[in-house]
């Protein structure tokens, strides 16, 4: 019994250790949440209003010749990027954007290439799609600088016609009990379902008319063309609605793009959070158990050391 006493509490210290361990990951992760949480609610108020710009620029144009705008009916290559962690230890997190993926990667008739933001998710990806390009997460710095390298790499292969569409995989953060996976299209801005009652034809001609004007030659183009087609707009654009829509749907994706991992850093946390939480909570109840189970167990060594003290002096005394 002496020897199952020492078990026991040998495991209570260990078990008492972790819990420490984990309750100092569950303030940590707290810390941060609640930070990431006010970034993410903040910026949402920036990401609305650039969108609402964006959306009274677009009546002022030809909306089908913008390259961004719209893309082909069929698309041949997708690039899909996921948002998740570099670190473990956040429940499910990682792995429901993983099974969300994987779902869209198989849903998919087209070739589908993964950008990857979060080592944590690299590997398993690997088994549905190639890797086109990993980055490391920004949960621990969150920063609109550090995205601007993701939202450049899609942006190219959009432009450069080797990808006809990119979706955007990240956790949305609801609350610090709730966080959905969330897939939405990134490029081309059109929702995918708009795009059947348009022709590669209409896309292509005015795109391939402005490249090959300067810059002075695109804006007086513009002109002409506002002029001659009368927009009445109760707001004046300078130089040109499609000057400041050139200059504005970049921002608008990487605005979009830096939107989701602040939501996806906020669930990360969140969901550390309370998994460091239940891991404290285990914790607990483990070692409540322990502790009863040591005090009978030291209860009945000293009622058997007592009995065989008393039975002792019996014997001696008879």
């Amino acid at each position: 019994m002496a020897v199952s006493t020492r078990r026991i509490k040998a495991r209570i210290k260990s078990i008492s250790n972790t819990r420490k361990i984990t309750k100092a990951m569950e303030l940590v992760s707290g810390a941060k949440m609640r930070r990431a949480v006010q970034m993410t609610v903040d910026s949402r108020h920036y990401s609305t209003g650039v969108k609402g710009i964006a959306e009274n620029v677009l009546p002022l144009i030809k909306q089908k010749s913008h390259p961004l705008l719209y893309g082909r009916q069929q698309a041949l290559n997708t690039i899909l990027i996921v948002v998740a962690s570099d670190r473990g230890l956040c429940g499910g997190f990682n792995t429901q954007l993983i099974k969300k993926s994987a779902e869209f990667i198989k849903s998919r008739q087209e070739k589908v290439s993964v950008i990857t933001m979060g080592k944590k998710i690299e590997s398993p990806l690997k088994k549905f799609a190639p890797i086109l390009a990993s980055f490391p997460s920004i949960s621990n710095a969150p920063g609109y600088e550090r995205t601007k390298s993701v939202g450049q790499l899609a942006y190219d292969e959009f432009l450069q016609n080797r990808a006809d569409r990119v979706f955007l995989c990240y956790a949305d953060f609801r609350s610090a009990i709730s966080q959905v996976p969330t897939i939405v299209q990134l490029l081309p801005i059109i929702p995918e379902d708009q795009l059947h009652a348009v022709t590669d034809e209409e896309i292509d001609e005015e795109a391939l008319l402005r490249e090959k004007m300067t810059e002075t030659q695109r804006l007086a183009y513009d002109r002409k063309k506002l002029n001659r087609e009368n927009f009445d707009s109760a707001v004046t654009f300078e130089p040109t609605p499609r000057y400041v829509l050139d200059q504005l749907l970049p921002r608008l994706i990487d605005t979009r793009l830096y939107q989701a991992m602040l939501e996806s850093t906020a669930s990360e946390h969140s969901s550390r959070m309370l998994a460091m939480r239940n891991a404290t909570d285990s914790a607990t109840e483990m070692l409540d158990t322990l502790t009863f189970t040591f005090n009978q167990a030291r209860q009945a060594s000293i009622t058997r050391e007592i009995s065989e003290i008393s039975a002792g002096k019996a014997s001696l005394e008879s």
